[in-house]
C-alpha cells in the first residue's frame, strides 16, 4: 500500500510551508539509508491549505526492525555463499581454486548488497558500520542493532553451512587423523567456519595487522565507490565494484589469513564451532578477526573522509 501523509500549513505563518522528506538513495551503499533530510517547499504568503500527500516509496523510511532483518539476510547470503563455497572445497572434493573462492565470495558481497542497500544501506560488517558511526555517516545508537543482526544473520546462514557438511566434515577430519576439540583441530574449521592465520606467514597478531590493513583497503574502496560527488561508479555497478574489491583482497591475502575483513563473517561460524564440539580450538585468534577489521575499517573510512571526500565535494558543488 502506498503511504500517506498530511501537511498542512496555516494561513497567519509568514510563509506556510509543506514538507516531505528526502533520503540519501540507493546510490549511497555503505552509508545508512535511513537518515532523511527534511526538504520543504514554500507555500504563498496568506495561503491556507490542507493537502493528502502521496509518498513515494523512496520517501518511506524503513522501520529499524526491517532494517535489522535486512542486515541479518544480507549478511547470511554472504556466509552461505562464500563460506559455503569453502565447505564445498574442503570437505565434498570441490577443489576450487583460490580464485574460484575469492570469486564466490565476491558475487555474494554483490548479491548482498543489490537486495538489500535500499532497505538498510547494506552495511552487512560490524566494521563497516563502527567506520560510517566514526565518520558520522551512521547514527551510534542503532549501531549494537546493526552489528547484532549481522552476526546473528552470519551464525544462521552457518548453522545451516554445519548441517549440510556435517557428514563430510566428519569424514575429512577422519581422513585427516584430527581429534575434533584439540589444538590442531582448528585446520580442520578454518576458513569454511571461523579463521585460522597461516602459521608459516604470520601469528595472531601479524594476522591483526594484516586483516586491520586490508579491511582499511576494501573501506577506502567502499566509501570510494559510493561517493555521490565523485559519481565515478554508477549506482547499479556499485555492489559489483565493491564485490570485485572482496574477491581482488580475498586472491591477495586469502592464503595469509583468510581475508576476513568482516567480524560478523568470523564470529557467527566461529560460534557454531564453538557449540558443535571444537571447544576452545574454536577461539584460535579470534581477536585478530574481530579487533583487526574494526580498526582497519576506521582508518580507512577516514583515510577517504580527509584525503580524498573534500576534493571530490569540490567537484560536485
Amino acid at each position: 500500500m502506498t503511504p500517506l501523509r498530511f501537511a498542512s500549513s496555516v494561513a497567519s505563518a509568514p510563509a506556510a510551508r509543506r514538507c516531505v522528506g528526502l533520503g540519501l538513495g540507493g546510490a549511497a551503499i555503505a552509508w545508512h539509508a535511513s537518515h532523511r533530510t527534511p526538504a520543504c517547499e514554500e507555500a504563498a504568503p496568506g495561503r491556507r491549505e490542507a493537502k493528502l500527500l502521496v509518498a513515494s516509496p523512496a520517501e518511506a523510511t524503513p522501520s529499524l526492525a526491517a532494517r535489522c532483518i535486512a542486515e541479518a539476510l544480507g549478511t547470511g547470503i554472504i556466509v552461505a555463499g562464500g563460506c559455503g563455497a569453502v565447505c564445498t572445497s574442503k570437505y565434498a572434493g570441490g577443489n576450487s581454486t583460490l580464485f574460484g573462492v575469492a570469486a564466490a565470495w565476491g558475487m555474494s558481497v554483490a548479491l548482498a548488497v543489490y537486495v538489500t542497500r535500499a532497505v538498510s544501506g547494506a552495511h552487512l560488517n560490524p566494521a563497516v558500520t563502527c567506520a560510517l558511526v566514526a565518520i558520522g555517516k551512521a547514527p551510534a545508537e542503532e549501531a549494537p542493532l546493526y552489528i547484532g543482526a549481522q552476526c546473528a544473520g552470519a551464525f544462521v546462514a552457518a548453522g545451516v553451512n554445519y548441517a549440510i557438511f556435517s557428514a563430510a566434515i566428519v569424514a575429512h577430519e577422519a581422513a585427516a587423523g584430527i581429534v575434533r576439540g584439540s589444538a590442531a583441530s582448528a585446520a580442520s574449521y578454518a576458513g569454511a567456519f571461523g579463521m585460522v592465520p597461516n602459521a608459516a606467514v604470520v601469528g595472531a597478531a601479524g594476522a591483526l595487522l594484516a586483516e586491520a590493513y586490508m579491511t582499511s583497503i576494501l573501506t577506502f574502496i567502499i566509501l570510494g565507490a559510493g561517493d555521490a560527488d565523485a559519481a565515478s561508479v554508477p549506482a547499479g555497478a556499485q555492489p559489483a565494484v565493491i564485490g570485485a574489491a572482496v574477491a581482488a583482497l580475498i586472491c591477495t591475502f586469502g592464503p595469509v589469513t583468510g581475508c576476513g575483513m568482516n567480524p560478523a563473517r568470523d564470529l557467527g561460524p566461529r560460534l557454531v564451532t564453538l557449540l558443535t564440539g571444537w571447544g576452545g580450538a574454536a577461539t584460535t585468534a579470534w581477536y585478530a578477526y574481530t579487533v583487526g577489521p574494526v580498526i582497519g575499517a576506521v582508518a580507512g573510512a577516514f583515510a577517504y573522509q580527509e584525503l580524498v571526500a573534500p576534493h571530490t565535494k569540490r567537484k560536485g558543488a
